[in-house]
């Protein structure tokens, strides 16, 4: 390229040239891309720096804290394993306590009774003092399982008799079964008795399961004899 030609005074002097390097379009879009993937490195580097400076630090372990934690773990793992054997030491306590209990209320009814029945042979002292000849004293049919009894009864002499009553004792009973009242000898067989001043006789009757006595009647026999010397009728209740 040639430049103009200027007059400055009485010199002539030319332009200056400016020599420009030509450069391709693929090698200017290479530059251009170039400089674009620093200025985004640079970028991303400066918004990686901001969030490492930014992070939050995690907190230090505090080793006092956690040593408490563990004291209180080991407390409460005591504390629970003295619970479980205060638990089992007032089951054991409880355990005998109504084994005491059962044993105290069996001495008071076995006490009730041995007081019965001094009370019924301090009775029958006098009793037997003041009658003339044999009698009954007392009777009892007490139930202790579907369709049985046990029959007691209690036979007293005076003194004024020589010799002891020897004999023979039955009992007709009367229970009643389906709405019906049937009648039984029992025993089969008499029972033989020996009466000085007293003598308890017990005897246990067997009736059909469903049946409910009603009325005992106790029949006293003398030796050899069919007609009885004592008779007496009961009703049973229940």
């Amino acid at each position: 390229m040639i430049g103009r030609w200027k007059k400055r005074g009485n010199h002539i002097a030319t332009a200056r040239l400016a020599v420009q390097r030509y450069l391709p379009w693929p090698a200017r879009l290479l530059r251009s891309g170039g400089l674009l993937l620093l200025a985004g490195g640079a970028i991303y580097a400066a918004y990686y720096y901001g969030q490492l400076q930014t992070k939050p630090t995690p907190p230090a372990v505090d080793n006092s804290a956690n040593a408490n934690l563990q004291r209180g773990e080991n407390e409460m793992a005591e504390l629970r394993q003295k619970l479980a054997s205060s638990e089992q030491q007032l089951r054991l306590e409880l355990a005998t306590r109504d084994t005491l209990s059962r044993q105290l209320q069996q001495y008071q009814t076995d006490n009730s009774a041995l007081r019965e029945q001094l009370a019924f042979y301090e009775s029958l002292l006098t009793k037997t003092d003041r009658a003339p000849g044999l009698a009954i004293d007392s009777f009892r049919a007490e139930p202790f399982s579907p369709g049985r009894y046990r029959l007691k009864i209690v036979l007293v002499q005076g003194q004024s008799s020589q010799e002891a009553f020897k004999g023979e004792l039955e009992f007709k009973l009367t229970f009643e079964r389906s709405g019906k009242q049937e009648s039984l000898i029992w025993p089969s067989k008499r029972l033989g008795i020996k009466v000085s001043r007293f003598s308890l006789t017990e005897s246990d009757a067997a009736l059909p399961i469903d049946a409910k006595l009603r009325r005992v009647e106790v029949r006293v026999y003398a030796l050899g004899e069919n007609n009885p010397k004592l008779a007496r009728s009961y009703d049973v209740k229940g």
